[in-house]
């Protein structure tokens, strides 16, 4: 998996006020976390945004490379959560999780549903998301950004649990696979 480079700065001050100054000025207020240790952080939302729509995407790997004004130090991290405003979809903050790449991570991957309109659903079914996204395991560079799920063959009633979605290679899921993940339902009565 290809990583993005991301410059980042330390910030000593926290807060409300911080961050809202920090936003006018185009920045995120960021934390990295990792050695159990967390560091407050600044970084250009145009430089996050575009990293975050090119290759790297939600679950990519970020170079960080973090400075404090006299040195800089690089960190290789995930994006744990990105908060961002309800109505406007910007990013108002960012946790990034400092990782390995030889130790297994755990991340939630959003599920992609691909393949035709399912046949259930042609009938007048409608497709239900028990389960939006796993939570799944492996080494940093397999996270995958999503994972695809044809549901074109689901018929009214079927259901596709944990355990039937195709993984990518190196990733488990830690979900229980007994779980719905989508299933069609029956088309409401009328009343």
């Amino acid at each position: 998996m290809d990583h993005s480079n991301l410059k980042v700065m330390v910030r000593e001050k926290n807060g409300k006020g911080v961050a809202r100054s920090l936003r006018r000025a185009g920045h995120v207020p960021a934390v990295v976390y990792g050695g159990g240790k967390s560091k407050s952080l600044s970084v250009s939302l145009k430089d996050v945004e575009k990293a975050l729509h090119t290759h790297a995407g939600r679950n990519g790997l970020f170079d960080l490379e973090i400075s404090d004004g006299k040195n800089v130090k690089k960190a290789l991290t995930l994006v744990r959560d990105i908060q961002r405003d309800p109505i406007t979809g910007k990013i108002l903050h960012l946790d990034f999780f400092e990782v390995s790449e030889k130790a297994k991570v755990r991340n939630r991957v959003p599920l992609e549903v691909i393949g035709d309109i399912p046949a259930g659903v042609k009938k007048g079914g409608i497709l239900d998301f028990v389960i939006r996204e796993l939570h799944v395991e492996c080494l940093s560079f397999q996270m995958p950004d999503h994972i695809k799920v044809d549901v074109s063959a689901l018929d009214i009633n079927q259901t596709l649990h944990v355990k039937d979605i195709v993984l990518p290679p190196g990733v488990a899921v830690l979900d229980d696979g007994n779980s719905v993940a989508i299933h069609v339902i029956p088309p409401k009565a009328e009343a």
